[in-house]
């Protein structure tokens, strides 16, 4: 097995996607002070599983995204992601190449993907057990890591050299088993008490298991009787539909007739009502020649008055003058 390329993108000071292919033979990556050469193996800690901020010397995992500078935007999200080769014995795995990645959002949500498949940091660490590859394994010697490991504890030392025996993933195994056995012990011990605790229940249960059972048979029963009333009302409500069926028709056929009726008185009522309508126009026409003839009966009178007062005038006009004519004969 070996390390077939890195790929990283928004990743600290990788604002572009950047793929670097470790053909064999390359035994390093040199480079100036700043160019990113410790970024590079930030960079595969932090796809490894490294969760300590400050073992990538940021204060927070979301200092990882690069952030921007004076000419470009800060990036939203950072992926890292490591393409081992030939690794089926290695890593008991039956793909020729294993591509392992991580990503993380601004958000602080972030995903592990092995092969392009979303997975868990815990798949992670045990697919690279007992390899060596890990984000605190002895594959990962940065600066001052040799003289810690001289100077650490006995116990830490240990840890490095079952990681390289290969011993770590049989003993990690162990404590999961253990740690199965308690929860087992624990399970066995609270089975115990709910067997102790069923077996003060039982006669509780009998009881209510023969009051069960007859509650069935009463429930048996009352649908039987259910049943038969049920057939009864349905046979006097069978009979009972025929008969209003039968006064429906009945009905309905005097309805027909009474509509018919008085479909009729309608059709009289209707040309009554226009009789009516001609009467009440010949009516108005007939007040209004009334209206007019009083108008002229009131200027005939007023004039056959007027007439009288002159006929009345000129009669005593004439007696004046006939008067004037007998004194003037005279």
């Amino acid at each position: 097995m070996y390390l077939k390329c890195l790929e990283v993108v928004g990743f600290k000071s990788f604002a572009d996607p950047v793929r670097v292919d470790f053909h064999r033979g390359v035994t390093c990556v040199v480079g100036p002070n700043g160019c990113g050469k410790s970024n590079v193996l930030d960079a595969i800690r932090w796809v490894l599983g490294e969760q300590s901020a400050k073992a990538l010397r940021g204060g927070s995992m979301q200092d990882v995204i690069f952030s921007g500078t004076d000419t470009r935007k800060p990036i939203g999200m950072a992926e890292v992601a490591l393409t081992f080769a030939e690794c089926e014995d290695a890593l008991g795995t039956e793909y020729h190449e294993v591509r392992v990645a991580r990503r993380i959002y601004r958000d602080g949500h972030g995903e592990y993907e092995i092969n392009k498949t979303p997975c868990r940091l815990r798949d992670i660490h045990r697919l690279f057990m007992d390899t060596g590859i890990g984000r605190s394994a002895y594959s990962i010697m940065e600066q001052g890591k040799i003289d810690k490991i001289l100077s650490s504890k006995p116990e830490e030392r240990r840890a490095v050299f079952e990681e390289a025996a290969g011993i770590t993933k049989f003993k990690t195994q162990k404590k999961e088993a253990l740690r199965k056995l308690e929860a087992t012990e624990s399970n066995l011990i609270r089975v115990s008490d709910i067997i102790k605790e069923v077996n003060r229940q039982i006669g509780s249960l009998h009881r209510q298991a023969n009051k069960a059972k007859r509650y069935q048979e009463l429930f048996d029963r009352l649908k039987l009787l259910d049943t038969h009333l049920a057939a009864r009302d349905y046979t006097a409500l069978e009979e009972q539909r025929v008969s209003s069926q039968a006064r429906h028709q009945a009905l309905q056929m005097e309805f027909n007739e009474l509509q018919g009726a008085l479909e009729s008185q309608e059709e009289q009522l209707q040309l009554m009502q226009k009789q009516l309508e001609t009467g009440r126009q010949k009516r108005q026409e007939l007040e209004r020649e009334t209206t007019r003839l009083e108008t002229e009966k009131e200027k005939a009178e007023q004039t056959i008055e007027f007439n009288q007062r002159r006929i009345h005038e000129l009669t005593d006009l004439t007696h004046s003058a006939q008067k004037d004519v007998m004194e003037a004969e005279e």
